[in-house]
């Protein structure tokens, strides 16, 4: 697997979507293709990632967090959710 430039730990992203994250694992199918494991468990073709600093995964992260924070908070300003306190209460089961 020494044609390719990733190693495992390395932060990556996809070039066609943009998608990031962590690279787990490096594995040849039975054709002899190369394949690249991320943490969210979908596997690449290593000719379609780029090895990006792993700072990048941090700002992906906290502008999500943000995103959902900010929605919300419109939400329940808007009375589409409601702030409840569920107590006690468990799964299903």
């Amino acid at each position: 697997m020494g044609e390719i430039d990733i190693k495992v730990g390395d932060y990556v992203v996809y070039i066609n979507t943009g998608t990031k994250g962590k690279v787990v694992d490096i594995k040849k199918d039975e054709n002899g293709e190369v394949w690249v494991l991320l943490d969210n468990n979908l596997m690449y073709r290593p000719h379609l990632l780029k090895v990006i600093d792993k700072s990048k995964i941090e700002e992906r992260r906290e502008d999500i967090d943000e995103v959902v924070k900010k929605l919300e908070e419109e939400e329940l300003e808007d009375g589409k959710l409601k702030d409840i306190d569920l107590g006690e209460a468990c799964g299903a089961g």
